[in-house]
């Protein structure tokens, strides 16, 4: 397992199949991650539109200080 020194948040929403492939990799290379689900925490997708300057677009991954918008790409 490898391990983490900055904690993952990524932020998805229900039936985002780029979200399931993101979270199944880092599932696969045994990444700890916390999952938030925008359609049912509340003030997550106004938090989400903060950090991807307004787009609506899942997921958007966070390693420490770095923002993922997408999963390679697409999202």
């Amino acid at each position: 397992m490898t391990q983490q020194t900055s904690t993952i948040i990524i932020y998805t929403q229900k039936e985002c199949s780029y979200s399931d492939a993101a979270m199944s990799e880092m599932d696969d290379e045994g990444t700890i991650y916390n999952k938030v689900d925008i359609d049912e925490v509340p003030g997550a997708k106004e938090e989400l539109l903060k950090l991807s300057n307004g787009e609506p677009i899942t997921p958007v991954i966070l390693r420490g200080k770095e923002i993922i918008i997408g999963y390679h790409g697409l999202g």
